[in-house]
């Protein structure tokens, strides 16, 4: 039976892969919904589908199942240029699931509009993106699930897109990895109907994630994030986090690796590190994008 199991997970995510192509780059609109939320895991790369905390909401529904108090998390992005980007996000365990709200907000400042080459532009423009999602998870003897539903609209200048119903879709599987203490994942992220602008429609920037998360110690964890996306080539990240051993706070670095490297970045490495109390979490992430600047991720993460 178990054999059959893995033969038909392994058959679907092969059908689902099969309309992902790396010639789609480029080609799917909402890319805003492409960018890592949460500090602390962005100071790993994004290796964080096995993993479980409020950042869950945007990394895979199901990790939000394990959590046990209320929590919400708070993240300011520095994107490039003029580009800010907002998440608020909070989780409120319930007897038997695990509900989740998020919001997502990204606003790019003073585009130029020009219809011939000027010194002045005509105007400036804005270009707003955003997303409010649902989640529910429920947690299993030694497998979690959860479902995010999110709604996703787009503004640039006076023109407005559609609105997108979106989903997002994981499990957790609990198990032993090499004698240590590990989580599967597996999540289908940002599927959905497709996004349009005037008479253009395009695909939203789904992805299949397989991740695996490891308590290596005390002190250590290791992510590692298998990632087939629609519209670029397979790749991976791996993130490591370790717990300094500073009395009376939590004080863990975190350095990560990502293998798409598009914007020729600093060999795909970011880093980062956090301060933690006993109700109250501060992260911080640098993530290179080499000629484009870097960007700094700031979160705090509370919990009540």
């Amino acid at each position: 039976m178990k054999r059959v199991g893995i033969f038909l997970f392994i058959f679907c995510v092969s059908i689902l892969h099969a309309w992902m192509s790396e010639d789609d780059v480029g080609t799917c609109g909402a890319q805003f919904l492409k960018i890592g939320i949460g500090a602390k895991p962005m100071g790993m790369s994004g290796a964080y589908s096995g993993f479980s905390d409020v950042s869950s909401l945007y990394w895979n529904p199901a990790g939000i199942a394990s959590i046990e108090t209320k929590q919400a998390l708070i993240q300011h992005t520095q994107w490039f240029e003029d580009t800010n980007i907002e998440f608020l996000g909070a989780v409120f365990p319930g007897a038997k699931k695990v509900l989740g709200l998020s919001a997502t907000y990204l606003k790019i400042d003073n585009f130029e509009e020009r219809i011939s080459d000027t010194t002045e532009p005509i105007s400036k423009f804005d270009a707003k993106d955003m997303a409010i999602g649902v989640s529910c998870a429920r947690k299993g003897t030694s497998l979690d699930w959860g479902i995010t539903i999110k709604a996703i609209k787009s503004k640039i200048y006076d023109e407005s897109s559609n609105l997108v119903i979106a989903g997002d879709l994981g499990v957790l599987k609990r198990a032993q990895v090499l004698g240590l203490p590990g989580r599967f994942a597996l999540v289908l992220k940002d599927f959905g109907t497709k996004i349009k602008f005037n008479t253009q429609k395009d695909p939203l920037p789904s992805v299949i994630k397989l991740g695996l998360a490891l308590d290596v110690s005390d002190e250590m964890l290791l992510g590692i994030d298998l990632n087939l996306p629609r519209d670029n080539k397979t790749n991976v990240n791996i993130g490591l986090e370790y717990q300094l051993p500073v009395s009376g706070v939590k004080f863990p670095l975190r350095i990560g690796w990502k293998s798409l490297n598009d914007f020729d970045t600093i060999s795909g490495f970011s880093a980062g590190f956090g301060l933690g109390f006993s109700t109250l979490d501060f992260d911080f992430a640098w993530v290179p994008y080499g000629d484009f600047s870097d960007t700094y991720r700031f979160s705090l993460t509370g919990r009540f």
